[in-house]
């Protein structure tokens, strides 16, 4: 419908798999666009599906921001604050270990609107790489992999508009989650 590949789960995990034998960066590099469109695919509207496919489709990379310096694996622990304001929310931030961090159009970035919340306090965004107070900071040099680009990303007062704003408040944890799965 949105002019993609139409493969199912399977076929996708064979088409990685192959791409994994010659270049295993490469499938990781896919398989992490993949995951941030997964995340749009489940719990974007129509327009968010649209907007995350018009910029893939054709070649782009996407990224999925979840983890953080201080917070690791423990995304429940996350710090990167996302403000209500007007019609916009505000987010501020640095996030870690961006698999197509220096590269992507697209990103799916976790927030938390309320810290006292744990995991029901971070929410889902859609941000897009020309967005003013976003930048790349430092670049990992892995010692494999080298060809993945994974980055860490600043985010400065970032100005996301709430029609960006994926799925519902508060339901951030559970698109990662389901993502990741």
């Amino acid at each position: 419908e949105f002019g993609g590949s139409g493969l199912d789960h399977r076929t996708m995990c064979v088409v990685l798999e192959e791409m994994g034998k010659v270049e295993p960066a490469y499938a990781i590099t896919m398989l992490c666009t993949s995951l941030a469109l997964e995340c749009v695919l489940g719990a974007g509207t129509k327009e968010q599906i649209k907007l995350f496919s018009d910029r893939l489709v054709p070649g782009a990379f996407g990224g999925f921001c979840l983890t953080e310096p201080n917070a690791g694996s423990d995304a429940g622990s996350l710090r990167t604050t996302a403000v209500k304001d007007g019609n916009d929310y505000i987010l501020n931030g640095r996030k870690c270990f961006v698999t197509n961090g220096g590269y992507a159009d697209v990103f799916v970035v976790f927030a938390t609107l309320d810290r006292s919340l744990g995991t029901k306090g971070i929410t889902a965004f859609l941000v897009e790489k020309e967005y003013p107070g976003l930048s790349v900071g430092k670049h990992e040099d892995k010692m494999g992999l080298r060809l993945s680009n994974t980055c860490d990303l600043v985010l400065d007062d970032v100005r996301v508009p709430a029609a960006n704003l994926l799925g519902e408040e508060g339901e951030g944890f559970k698109i990662a989650m389901k993502g990741l799965d």
